[in-house]
């Protein structure tokens, strides 16, 4: 629960700076042109069509934001499989456990009691 408040505050915070900047930079600074290049020499030369800086910003807002929400649930998954996998192995352990006291109950004659003899 620690771990989801802290997330959403941070989210908070980066969704108040990303207003703060994109209410007080102008269109001229938003709508600035921006290509992608990915090149190896001599292999391959890629360059993305030019994307505006402010929807480059928001979309890796989002993207953040949804890998955080990933990265906080991930651990969970894997306490819940554990959890499960216990469970498993608990139940298997007790039918073990059942065959075992039936068999041992068949195979061994009753115990006799014998009554206490009285000291005089």
């Amino acid at each position: 629960m620690r771990k989801v408040l802290s997330a959403l505050v941070l989210a908070i915070f980066i969704f108040v700076i990303l207003n703060f900047l994109y209410c007080n930079l102008n269109d001229a600074v938003f709508n600035y042109p921006m290509s992608f290049r990915f090149s190896i020499p001599h292999i391959l030369a890629l360059t993305s069509m030019p994307v505006t800086l402010g929807f480059v910003v928001i979309t890796s807002f989002c993207l953040g934001i949804l890998f955080l929400a990933l990265l906080q649930a991930i651990p969970a998954l894997f306490k819940t499989i554990a959890v499960r996998s216990r469970d498993r192995k608990i139940r298997e352990l007790e039918k073990e456990l059942e065959e075992t006291r039936s068999a041992s109950s068949i195979s061994q004659p009753p115990i006799e009691s014998k009554e206490p003899t009285e000291s005089r």
